[in-house]
């Protein structure tokens, strides 16, 4: 198979994103590249994104991340989108921040990013800052719902990692764990009739995913004034059953953030328990559960409920994007697998759609040119992955 002509070709097909942070329109516009920096992948490297155009600094970042996949796409993507011959350096520093800012002068252009360059014909939206927002663009982005704040509604005080807690943002005050789970019910139906294709877990970044049977005596003692840690975890384990159930009777998905996090219990291995407690609902574990990538793998092998969504891994690393495709094509069918961006922005948008269609391009090529696969069979692959499976979710009743 000519791959050449296969990535072309994969160029032109549409593109349901099955995961974005996508900002909201007046978070874009006058950052130019050290705010487009802070806000992707690139500022978790540990090294301070430069603020100016000091060599000295600029050389000891490159430095630092240059060979880096976050940065390796963004600085192609960047290229690309802007016409940009050379890379990144502190001699092209300011061509690159005077593209980005005269660019951002027309107010929609991260939108056309999105439209036009990423071919998005629409893109799941988790607003953690809001959570079931469509940032007022309902033709673009299908709102999800994130449930973290709902781990902490216990106490008043309590907060998740985006400072987010479910009694405090609905002004509530219930001191009940059966009247507390009747209100996260009411709550997601709520989500769903406002138009919410999912929910999200991402309590990774927060706890360890060993979600236990729910002990009711014991969280109800989070309500008190002290309640000790396995309290807040029993009250915890109890309200991730409420979520699965209320995602079951609703039929909507549930994505759960796999791998990276506090990388403690946070392989995608700990969901089995539930994940085979709740064949009813559809767990869509995200980023490839890396480092654990295998994990995702053998869980799609072995129960027919559990979706690979490939969103972030090409931009964490693109050799372990590539290595759990491979696996996922042996394993599982083409109908349980979707991608996203997961970016803040068009330019990293753009950046994960690369690094994305260049893994998808190797791995169905290189089946192909080994008798793995015919060529049709890698194009229906592409379709399904990019576009079909996530158009599915949201047509969900």
């Amino acid at each position: 198979m000519d791959g050449i002509v296969f990535r072309e070709w994969l160029d032109t097909l549409p593109v349901i994103c099955s995961h974005s942070h996508h900002l909201p329109d007046k978070e874009h516009g006058e950052r130019g590249l050290a705010g487009l920096l802070n806000n992707s992948y690139i500022s978790w490297c540990g090294v301070p994104v430069p603020q100016g155009d000091d060599e000295i600094e600029i050389g000891a970042w490159l430095g630092a991340v240059g060979t880096r996949s976050y940065f390796l796409w963004m600085e192609k993507a960047l290229m690309a989108l802007y016409g940009l011959k050379e890379p990144l350096s502190a001699a092209t520093w300011a061509d690159y921040d005077k593209a980005i800012l005269q660019a951002h002068q027309d107010t929609e252009w991260h939108l056309k990013l999105l439209k036009e360059r990423c071919r998005y014909e629409a893109a799941f939206l988790d607003a953690y800052w809001a959570p079931g927002e469509d940032n007022g663009h309902p033709e673009l982005f299908k709102p999800v719902f994130r449930v973290n704040s709902l781990f902490y509604g216990y106490n008043i005080m309590a907060s998740d990692h985006n400072g987010g807690n479910f009694q405090r943002a609905r002004g509530t005050h219930i001191t009940g764990i059966k009247e507390y789970t009747a209100l996260i019910r009411q709550a997601l139906a709520e989500a769903k009739a406002s138009g919410c294709v999912a929910f999200k877990c991402a309590l990774a970044y927060d706890r360890g995913m060993d979600f236990k049977d729910g002990d009711w005596d014991r969280a109800q003692k989070a309500f008190g004034d002290s309640p000790g840690k396995g309290d807040i975890l029993a009250f915890q384990n109890v309200v991730m059953h409420a979520i699965c159930q209320a995602a079951e009777e609703l039929g909507k998905p549930l994505q759960i953030h796999t791998g990276l996090g506090l990388m403690n219990k946070s392989d995608a291995m700990r969901l089995q328990p539930l994940i085979s407690r709740y064949p009813g609902v559809t767990f869509l574990l995200m980023h490839g559960g890396y480092p654990w990538t295998a994990d995702i793998a053998g869980l799609c092998h072995n129960y027919p409920n559990v979706w690979a969504d490939l969103c972030w891994l090409p931009l964490i690393s693109t050799a372990a994007a590539e290595r759990l495709l491979d696996e996922l094509i042996d394993v599982c069918g083409a109908d349980r697998v979707v991608w996203g961006c997961d970016a803040w922005t068009g330019e990293e948008s753009y950046a994960a759609r690369l690094a994305f269609l260049e893994v998808l391009s190797r791995v169905l090529c290189r089946r192909a040119d080994n008798g793995l696969m015919r060529e049709e069979q890698a194009r229906r692959y592409a379709r399904m992955v990019l576009f079909d499976n996530a158009a599915g979710l949201v047509s969900r009743a």
